[in-house]
């Protein structure tokens, strides 16, 4: 059974999986919940709907998403050594093969750089965003089924503590140095961190659209932990400005979201064709019809929107960013 528990402490239950009882779990940016009962992986959306995202795979212990939205699962007693990745259509591949005597991937958690801390046995193991390298990062007894980076990017590793004098918590910097966080008697079987609050408000940029490269361009850095749910409405506004006084507004301008490393998360030209209920339940649906809007909920990170003309037309217009339910 999982249990749900609001910011006062009130409890309900969220969902029932008897005769199964859940493993490891963790959520994604947009707030869906993944859970390994034994058998599959399971998803829970906001409202509680369950799906299974990935049938057949047992014996899971560890799970953590990376900034791309991959969900990697650690294998324990399997006769496999593994861990998988799946994309987020639950295509399934295998990242990374271990090799030597077998050992159960107890914790799973990401640097800000993309590499990937495994708990292994005795020892936290490091691996590179491409799969291609793992090396010992930590060995000692680490055997608490527990690692979590904190929002300056220093990892925490759970000990067996079993007296005050034994360290429970310890602390690695960036660099590799380990310091004692905390000490016994311990044995923290898990670890996470209070979402940090730091997030954006809002951002607008005017300028000149012309074709091309000639693009309007706005960054803008959502803060905040790395899968904490940052809802934001991005909007390039045109034809409405001519009613601020703004002489040569663009007529149809349509927009553009990239994440950090360019790639394209949305686009849209009318904001009514695609997202109108979520845009418009937000408070700050364009006026005009003409104008472009996305919503988008974005873990912590660099972003980019970029404003074009529909059909290469050119004027000025306004880059937009507000943030949701703030």
């Amino acid at each position: 059974m999982i249990f749900k528990f609001t910011p006062s402490g009130s409890q309900s239950t969220f969902a029932t999986l008897d005769p199964f009882f859940p493993l490891p779990m963790t959520f994604d940016g947009a707030g869906n919940l993944f859970v390994s009962d034994s058998l599959e992986i399971l998803k829970f959306t906001p409202d509680g709907t369950k799906s299974i995202f990935a049938p057949d795979v047992g014996n899971v212990w560890s799970l953590a998403f990376d900034q791309k939205g991959n969900l990697y699962a650690g294998l324990c007693g399997t006769g496999t050594d593994e861990i998988l990745t799946f994309a987020s259509d639950g295509r399934r591949s295998t990242f990374v093969t271990f090799s030597g005597p077998s050992q159960c991937t107890t914790a799973l958690a990401f640097d800000g750089a993309g590499n990937l801390f495994a708990e292994r046995g005795d020892a936290v193991v490091k691996i590179t965003s491409d799969g291609s390298s793992t090396t010992t990062f930590a060995s000692g007894d680490f055997q608490s089924n527990s690692l979590a980076f904190d929002a300056q990017g220093n990892l925490l590793a759970g000990l067996t503590a079993f007296n005050s004098s034994d360290p429970g918590i310890v602390m690695f910097t960036p660099e590799g140095m380990q310091t004692t966080f905390a000490f016994g008697p311990l044995l923290s079987t898990a670890l996470a961190f209070e979402p940090t609050t730091e997030k954006l408000r809002n951002i607008s940029a005017r300028g000149l659209v012309g074709t091309g490269d000639n693009v309007l361009i706005g960054g803008f850095i959502v803060g905040g932990n790395a899968l904490a749910n940052n809802a934001v409405v991005v909007r390039a506004i045109g034809p409405s400005l001519s009613g601020a006084g703004v002489s040569n507004a663009l007529a149809d301008p349509t927009l553009e979201l990239h994440d950090p490393s360019g790639a394209l998360i949305a686009s849209n030209d009318d904001w009514q064709d695609t997202q109108e209920d979520l845009i418009t339940a937000s408070g700050l649906p364009p006026t005009d019809p003409n104008e472009s809007a996305i919503y988008a909920t974005l873990p912590a990170g660099n972003y980019t929107a970029v404003v074009r003309g529909a059909g290469d037309t050119t004027g000025t217009a306004l880059v937009e960013v507000y943030s949701v339910g703030q």
